[in-house]
């Protein structure tokens, strides 16, 4: 331990000069504010308060694991922060992006637009349940359900669900398949009552890399679930939907997509409308 690590400033200082990446000064920032349970602007009416020894040492600790092992330091946090709610992440599911806040508000828009009231909710591949909770937040009438593959990822959403008092029904399965044959789905049964079709919205932001995308990710990537990053089959998955009549006919699919894949997915939803991240690039459909 450096003797001149004494105060809040110094340990901000430490961080800043030591972290091993671009956003060293906002992260210092965050791992001080969560280590000491501080607000933002409290940093600097504290900034020379004095430091415990415990203190220091586990702030150092999230240092050296964040710059040595390159662990996101959501994970190193257990928490990250999505339309401006606190939700608790470790590596069972993948850490929520802010340009997916872009999308819950842009379903949100639609449903007003097409005056969709009490809507039913069907949030695939749910992860750590950020778009079904904060969907839940925003409209406390809506019935919502979340799926996923994982066990641990459904674990993790629902301990989110009780952070933040949103009611979800959450479902163990791949993709579509717990709302098919649902007569006969030992799954689905206390849940779903009635024939299709069942939901208004079906939203997703889906593990949507290539295997050859995968193959060239920044290290810090390899860290979060392979199943929430490979794989979604947008065209399956619309079939199914459409084949099954699981959308009201007044419903929408709303899905997240890599920033290369517009012009294939201009094929499989010619209807779709599609929108553009914080970064100008092509990340959202609505069909």
């Amino acid at each position: 331990m450096t003797q001149k690590i004494n105060t809040i400033q110094d340990i901000l200082t430490e961080l800043k000069n030591s972290l091993e990446n671009k956003e060293a000064s906002l992260e210092a920032k965050i791992i001080v504010e969560t280590v000491l349970n501080l607000e933002s602007s409290e940093l600097i009416s504290n900034s020379q308060n004095q430091l415990s020894r415990n203190q220091i040492q586990k702030i150092l600790e999230i240092r050296d694991k964040r710059n040595s092992q390159k662990i996101p330091l959501a994970y190193l946090l257990e928490e990250s922060y999505f339309a401006g709610l606190k939700f608790f992440v470790n590596d069972d599911v993948l850490i929520p992006r802010p340009e997916t806040e872009f999308l819950v508000n842009q379903i949100l828009e639609e449903i007003k637009e097409r005056k969709i009231h009490q809507p039913t909710i069907l949030d695939l591949c749910t992860g750590s349940g950020c778009i079904a909770i904060t969907l839940k937040k925003a409209l406390p009438a809506a019935k919502i359900y979340a799926s996923d593959i994982s066990q641990a990822a459904l674990n993790v959403a629902s301990i989110n669900a009780k952070r933040h008092q949103a009611e979800i029904s959450f479902i163990l399965g791949d993709y579509l398949d717990p709302f098919l044959n649902i007569s006969t789905s030992p799954i689905a049964i206390p849940i779903i009552r009635s024939k299709p079709p069942y939901f208004d919205i079906v939203v997703s932001n889906p593990p949507y890399l290539t295997k050859e995308e995968y193959e060239n990710l920044e290290p810090e990537l390899y860290h979060e679930p392979k199943h929430a990053l490979v794989g979604f089959p947008y065209e399956h998955i619309k079939k199914q939907i459409l084949e099954n009549n699981l959308l009201k006919e007044n419903g929408f699919m709303a899905f997240e997509f890599g920033f290369n894949q517009k012009t294939k997915l201009e094929k499989i939803f010619p209807e779709a409308r599609f929108y553009k991240d914080l970064e100008n690039n092509d990340r959202f459909l609505i069909n």
